[in-house]
């Protein structure tokens, strides 16, 4: 059976010093103050008063004796046995594409051409070896053997 609503209301609303103060006066016996109140006939009603509120303290005091004795300390028991594997649910939705994939390996060479068609005929050479310019040919001298080139302005041949 749950626990039902608390149905008593703050007695006060004093706090900080105004609460010290309060329980100050309790400390030194003012409660007794009532009770002598009540028994020599001039405020009965104080009498129910502190009639009630030591029922109260009773009554809480029993409820703390039950929990401690019969509920425990409230700390988590130990874990039950698993249950049943409840059924498989519904496929899920495809996923999506993923990312594309790395570039694949270079193909083989490609067959050789056909030859191409004979060039034109080149100008026409000279033969007087006073019309050559040797600031076209090579200024070193070339590691073949037989080739021309340009030793300060003359013509050698390697």
């Amino acid at each position: 059976m749950a626990l039902s609503d608390k149905k008593n209301e703050l007695v006060h609303n004093r706090t900080g010093d105004d609460k010290v103060r309060l329980k100050t006066n309790y400390d030194q016996g003012h409660i007794n103050t009532l009770a002598d109140l009540s028994d020599n006939g001039s405020n009965p009603e104080f009498g129910a008063l502190i009639y009630q509120i030591g029922l109260i303290q009773e009554d809480i005091d029993e409820l703390r004796r039950y929990i401690t004795a019969e509920v425990g300390d409230g700390a988590q028991g130990p874990q039950g046995p698993a249950g049943s594997k409840g059924n498989t649910g519904n496929t899920g939705a495809a996923g999506a594409t993923g990312a594309t994939g790395a570039r694949g390996p270079a193909g083989a060479d490609g067959a050789d051409g056909a030859d191409g068609a004979d060039g034109a005929d080149g100008a026409a050479g000279t033969t007087d070896a006073s019309q050559l310019s040797a600031s076209t040919l090579p200024t070193s001298r070339p590691k073949d053997r037989n080739k021309l080139w340009n030793n300060r302005g003359i013509v050698n041949v390697s």
